[in-house]
């Protein structure tokens, strides 16, 4: 996309792509309000990416929020296209779901969402904060699904641990935004550039994307074994190096269990284990992390 604007984070990130869409329709004399955003979502701790985050867990404490904001079920093109009119200023979506339980869009749900975008002129918000960057194998994981969004945040791996994010503009939207519109004060940093510049050229240049195919499909031909061993997992879900086990159950005991073997994993969507490894992990790496997995499920499968 030929316009960016550097932030601190992505929940800074999801803000300006929040705004940016807003200004759009503010300048083309049409003020549109309206977001459409997915159940299961998470977006950002901040007020606006809040709003559009769907769980009651971390919107309860600080409602009311943004009023505008409609959530549809995930991967539900007919919900979604009922949802969508001319009053709608965006669709906000992640392609893969992370906080939701790493639910990647049906190609299916993707087509609703260009459709809905066609028909009502809405623009189209990727959150690629989790996704993007390489984690799937994939610089942007919307672009594997065919979507064309006017509007992408990023942030997490961008900087490879400096603080940074940005909100991508395509240039019909940047060319309705105004100098003031939006702003920040580190956003932009010399050291955080730096950094992004840097992990950019290790995935773009440094062969880094295409290792992360090679380890995503190790990683998810052994998840897959790793499942058919145990009937407590009911579903594997994911790319590259972004995947989930969900469970028959809750995926809250896993969590000790795991750490106690030696291995970090994470619980989210009640469910679902969801493993986000490094992206510069080896398939030796996987396969002995894997191996710990496998016993710390044994052993809460053993629970009954």
């Amino acid at each position: 996309m030929p316009r960016a604007f550097f932030c601190n984070s992505g929940t800074e990130a999801v803000e300006a792509c929040l705004k940016f869409a807003r200004r759009y329709w503010f300048t083309k004399g049409e003020p549109r309000r309206e977001f459409i955003a997915l159940e299961e979502s998470f977006h950002g701790r901040t007020f606006g990416s809040l709003s559009v985050t769907s769980d009651e867990h971390y919107r309860k404490p600080f409602e009311p929020l943004l009023a505008s904001v409609r959530f549809v079920p995930v991967n539900e093109p007919a919900a979604l296209l009922s949802a969508v009119s001319r009053s709608t200023a965006a669709i906000i979506a992640e392609p893969v779901q992370g906080e939701g339980g790493i639910r990647p869009l049906t190609p299916a749900f993707a087509e609703a969402i260009t459709e809905a975008c066609a028909k009502s002129g809405a623009l189209f918000i990727a959150d690629e904060v989790q996704s993007g960057l390489g984690r799937t194998g994939y610089p942007f994981y919307f672009a594997a699904l065919g979507l064309k969004p006017q509007l992408v945040a990023i942030g997490k791996a961008l900087g490879a641990g400096v603080p940074v994010g940005a909100a991508l503009v395509g240039q019909d939207v940047a060319d309705t935004i105004s100098f003031g519109d939006h702003g920040t004060t580190y956003g932009g940093n010399l050291l955080a550039c730096r950094a992004a510049l840097c992990f950019l050229d290790q995935l773009v240049g440094g062969g880094l994307l295409g290792h992360i195919g090679r380890t995503g499909r190790h990683f998810q031909e052994k998840l897959h074994a790793l499942a058919a061993r145990h009937p407590i997992v009911k579903d594997v879900r994911g790319a590259g190096l972004m995947w989930g086990l969900e469970l028959t159950r809750d995926a809250a005991p896993v969590v000790p269990a795991a750490l106690e073997r030696g291995v970090i994993v994470n619980r989210t969507a009640e469910r679902v284990v969801r493993l986000l490894p490094p992206l510069i992990i080896t398939e030796a790496e996987i396969d002995e992390g894997l191996g710990r997995l496998d016993a710390a499920l044994g052993a809460v499968g053993a629970q009954g």
